[in-house]
Parts: C-alpha cells; structure tokens; sequence
C-alpha cells in the first residue's frame, strides 16, 4: 500500500513543516551540546567506543547537522544517567537521580590501545 501524505492538521497545507529547517538547525545544535557537557571533558574517540555508534552520527549530531537517534539517547541516557526530556529540550531534571553521576571512562581492559585502533585504519593521507 503506497504511503498518503498526510497533514499535520486541517488547517495545515500539503508539504508545511512544523519547523524551518534553520529552527531544527539551532535545536539540533542544542541538543549536541547538551550531549556533548554530559561527558565531560572526554576525547570524542572514548565517547565513541563507549557508545558504540559510528563517529560520523556523533559529530553530526554535535553540529547540529542531524538529531540523534533513540538508540543515541537511550545509550546516553544508560551511560549518564541523564534525562531524554532535558538532551532534547534543556528543560527540566539534567539526570534522573539526584545526584549528578560524574561519567567514567570504561577500565582499561576495555578499551583498545591506540596502536590497536590505527593497525585496524587504513591512513588515507
């Protein structure tokens, strides 16, 4: 069965967006800042490991260029403790405790050794 636009409301017209593009631009931006505070002052490369996810999303997101993913937020949100509700708006609890958890870096075990990671990376330059 072929998919049938459907408006946002009656009074909307075919093709109107609840937001402008720069205005999800802007709010896309907030949230990857929000992001971004939760961890600290970690590198970017133990977010990512720690997350599991694909650089590339992380850095759009943080750029404002895309909004995260549920599967991005839940796995924020599992690490830190923070609320979905405050990633995406900024309003209300930073964390669902109430103590703010300070984000730990996996143990070392864990994580692989920097010469590990570039073996694995072909270096393009």
């Amino acid at each position: 069965m072929p998919y049938i636009y459907e408006p946002m409301c009656e009074t909307s017209e075919p093709g109107e967006r609840l937001f402008s593009r720069e205005e999800l631009q802007e709010t896309s931006f907030d949230i990857g800042e929000r992001m971004l505070s939760l961890f600290g002052f970690q590198k970017l490369s133990d977010i990512v490991l720690r997350l599991r996810m694909n650089s590339h999303d992380l850095i759009a997101v943080i750029e404002g260029e895309q909004m995260p993913s549920v599967e991005m937020l839940l796995g924020i949100q599992t690490l830190t403790g923070a609320s979905i509700d405050w990633m995406l708006t900024g309003k209300g609890r930073r964390f669902l405790q109430t103590e703010e958890p300070v984000p730990v870096l996996p143990p070392p075990a864990v994580r692989p050794r920097q010469t590990q990671l570039h073996a694995r990376v072909p270096q393009l330059w």
